[in-house]
This record gives structure tokens, sequence and C-alpha cells, in this order.
């Protein structure tokens, strides 16, 4: 073949792959996936009727030495709205999930969170081991630069013996500090510490302290992720191989379980929810696994599969990560103003700002928590469009359950059984025993 055709072929070929190239579609911008967000609210998703000013109060608690971190947001005008109660996960203080808590305290909740200041706190001393071996990635990757097995692999992903022992053992502090909080006696004591709250709720109530005096105790769900989710089972009465506390003034008339921990190791999971008669929302996605290796997205539907039927929901988003379930802004490091559903962003403005990476900053979008942002690199292989939509499938079904089963609102009922799984699409799947 001549010389002169060959070279033709040759600069077709790359024409051909450089135009491949250019046709990927681009990484969407902040402002971009937040109008996609909006989009997907106002364009089949759930938004509640109502749209109120709202303002938060943060205190820290005393309770037997225990320093509890506490956040109260609520509508401002003089009302009694229904409590939320907000438990957060390990290595989340009381401003954690703000995306999910705003949206219902401007739905007309009393949204009050809390976490004891130890366990907010509880990860924070993995941050620097990340960071140095980040640096040390960063050192390595220059001092070896003509390696072919460091550019290979690199980073965090490194073949070199002298990386591994600092990544497993920051793995193996991750699986220790998560079978320490999830342990029965540290769930007795958060047990006991949120029976401690509710009263102290009740408490400024009575002497009509703002915010928390607009609070109805008579219409109460309990909500958590992750370690909060283990403790509204144990309230709601699921089976653990211990006695747990119990207490007759705190009576929820539902719950919503993101992300529940199932631990395997504790056994009976066919019998343990037989307690669990409350209306409940279970929400997990298909590759939500946590870092603590106690539980895993393949038998987080548990909770929902075991417990009596009537009133169960389980929200399912296919390919969806754990920390997308955190409910923290997306961007890297701290919470940015939110904006509600009905507020300007139906004219397509932000409900929240992401990053390019969607949720790139890691660490649930928020300081503390464990690193991987609202995407594992699992997931960014995937649809990373899908997102957006997914995060407005936590914010519309949560929301149309508390509509429904606090409000008997009749359209929350509607959407529900009729919308909710048309519009979820390949997002996910909604079912109901």
């Amino acid at each position: 073949m001549p010389q002169k055709l060959i070279n033709v072929l040759i600069l077709i070929s790359f024409t051909v792959f450089i135009s491949s190239c250019a046709s990927k579609p681009k990484a969407l911008t902040a402002e971009e996936q937040s109008e996609k967000l909006a989009d997907a609210l106002v364009n089949g998703g759930y938004v509640s009727a109502s749209n109120l000013a709202i303002n938060s109060v943060r205190e820290v608690w005393r309770h037997d030495a225990i320093e509890l971190d506490i956040m109260m947001t609520a509508p401002t005008a003089s009302g009694s709205y229904p409590l939320v109660i907000y438990l957060p996960s390990l290595g989340e203080d009381a401003s954690a999930a703000r995306l999910w808590r705003e949206a219902w305290a401007k739905a007309g909740y009393a949204v009050f969170s809390m976490q004891p200041l130890s366990i907010g706190q509880a990860l924070k001393e993995l941050k620097p081991e990340q960071n140095k071996l980040k640096n040390e990635d960063k050192e390595n990757e220059i001092a070896n630069d003509d390696s072919p097995d460091d550019v290979e692999d690199g980073g965090w992903f490194s073949s070199k013996k002298d990386r591994k022992p600092s990544g497993n053992d920051r793995a193996s502090e991750l699986r220790y500090l998560g079978h320490e909080y999830f342990a029965i006696d540290s769930l007795k004591n958060r047990m006991e510490q949120l029976f401690w709250a509710y009263q102290q709720l009740k408490v400024r109530a009575n002497l009509q302290v703002p915010l928390f005096a607009n609070a109805n105790f008579s219409k109460v769900v309990l909500v958590g992720y992750d370690l909060g989710a283990q403790t509204v089972a144990g309230v709601l009465g699921e089976e653990f191989k211990a006695t747990l506390p119990t207490n007759t003034e705190l009576k929820p008339l539902a719950a919503i379980a993101l992300s529940p921990s199932i631990d395997l190791a504790e056994g009976n999971v066919r019998n343990r929810f037989q307690k669990l008669h409350l209306p409940m929302l279970v929400i997990t996605g298909s590759e939500d696994n946590d870092p603590y290796a106690i539980s895993s997205a393949s038998v987080r539907s548990a909770m929902w599969e075991f417990a009596p039927a009537g009133g169960k929901y389980l929200l399912l988003l296919k390919g969806a990560v754990h920390p997308l379930l955190a409910g923290s802004n997306m961007g890297g490091g701290r919470d940015r103003s939110i904006q509600g559903p009905n507020d300007e962003m139906r004219g397509g403005r932000g409900l929240l700002q992401l990053s390019n990476q969607y949720g790139a900053g890691g660490n649930h979008g928020h300081d503390g928590g464990f690193p991987g942002g609202f995407m594992d690199d699992k997931s960014k292989e995937r649809d990373a469009g899908l997102a957006y939509k997914q995060v407005a499938a936590v914010l519309s079904t949560s929301s149309a359950f508390l509509d429904l089963v606090v409000k008997n609102d009749q359209f929350a009922q509607y959407w529900m059984q009729d919308k909710a799984i048309k519009w979820l699409d390949k997002a996910g799947s909604l079912s109901v025993r």
C-alpha cells in the first residue's frame, strides 16, 4: 500500500477519534445541574403546598456530662407545626442534612436535629491521615515520575508496598469506629439522650422559647440516616440482643429511615422487625454501601421487607451510593444557602450548588464524615446525570410521605400511589406494602 494512502488513512482515523471525543457530553456546570434538579421537582416531583419563611437556632445542651449539639429549624410564623426529629450519621453534626431539613421546615414542619458532639467529631481524627496520604502520594508521584507503575496506578491505588499499610490502617480505623458506635451500648446511650432531649424540647416549648414553642408534640415523626437510622429502629422496637431503653412519652406517628443499618451478625433478620407497625419510609440505593463494613446495599431493604405490612414504603435509587442520602450540599466544604422548591428555583435558579463532578468535594459535602462525596468512582462511570433526579426523588418522596401520614394530604397520597413510579423512571423505584 502506498505510503501516501497510509498517511491519508491515519489522518482519517485520527479525525474520527477526535470527533468522537468531542461528541462526548460535557460535564454540567453547577448552575446547569441546579436547574435540572429544579426541573425534576417541578415537572412531576412532589412539591408541598406550603413554602414558609423559616429560621434556625443552634445550641449545645449538656446531659450527664455529655454535650449534645442541637438545631431547631422551623417556620417563623406563629403556629403549631408537626415535629420532625432528625438523627444524623456518624461523623455528622446537628447541621447535617440541611437540604432535607430545610425543605421539610418550609413545608410546615418544626425540624429538630441532635447529635452528641463526640459522635459528630468521631471521624475528624481520620482527616489529617487522609490529607497526609494524599500529600505523600503527590510527593511519590513527583519523585518517581519516570516509573511506569506509578503512572498507571498512582495515588490511593498505587501498587507500591510502602503505601498500602497506611490505606489499610485507615480502613481498619473506619471499621473499628463503626463497630464501636453501632454497638448496643452506644445505641442505648443515644436512645437515652434522645428521650432526654425530647423532654427538654417540651420544657422550652412550655416556656414559649421561639421556634421550640411552635412544635406540635402530638404529631412526631422520627427520621434517621445511617447511625441515626439505627437509633430510630431501636425506638420503634427493632429487636437486638439486649434490652433497650423505653419511653412512654415519645410516641411517633411514623418514621423515615435513610440508609438503615442492617447488621447480619445480629441474626434473626426475618423476625426482628415485627414490632415496627408504624407507617415507615425506607430510602436506600443499589450501591448504598457504608465504609464501616457493617451493612451493605443488598440488605438495607430488610427493614421494609420484614416489618408488618401497612403504610410501608421503599424508595430504592438505582446506582445511588451511601453519601447521596446525607442531604448535604454538594460542591465540597461547608453548606451554602438553599432555596426551597417554591422560591426563585421555579425560574430555573439553584436549589443547591453542585460541583462539576457532583460532589467531588467529598466528606458528605460538608466538614467531617468519611470521604467520597455524593458519588464514588464506580458511580461516576455510570450515568451521573441521574444523580440530580435521585436527590429530587429523596426530597419529593420524603415530603410526600410526611404530608400523607401527618397531614392526611390527598394530593400527597395521589402522588405516592400514582405519579411517583412513572416520574422516577430510571432513577429508581417506589414500592409499597
